[in-house]
């Protein structure tokens, strides 16, 4: 999996879903800020540094902020815990969560279009 570390919230995807990571600059478009699409705050300007180009289903390619450090690692699939009921059909773009071995928590985030969204682009 991809790990960011972002200073909101850490968020991970799988390794398997990213085409590159690249410098903002290399962007191809604006980069989507996940966390502010899920009702987070929006990242300034100046720490746009890094984007994650994802692949999503179809193989169209998101390039998506990358707000904080970012790590590679091998992630047991016992530490992928689904979300519970309550909060899965409020966040339709969060996945599961990722538990980390120093026992910190990540969202695991699908790429996948917001229902009724205007904008498919917006997972």
């Amino acid at each position: 999996m991809v790990h960011v570390h972002d200073p909101r919230v850490r968020w991970s995807v799988r390794s398997a879903q990213v085409a590159r990571i690249i410098s903002a600059r290399e962007s191809f478009t604006p980069p989507v800020d996940m966390l502010a699409a899920l009702g987070g705050v929006p990242r300034e300007r100046a720490a746009r540094r890094r984007v994650v180009v994802v692949r999503r289903a179809g193989g169209e390619e998101v390039a998506v902020l990358a707000a904080g450090p970012i790590d590679v690692g091998d992630v047991d699939p016992a530490n992928v815990l689904p979300l519970p009921a309550l909060l899965a059909g409020s966040a339709p773009n969060v996945a599961g969560i990722v538990v980390a071995p120093d026992a910190s928590l990540s969202l695991l985030l699908e790429l996948s279009p917001v229902p009724g969204s205007e904008d498919s682009r917006v997972w």
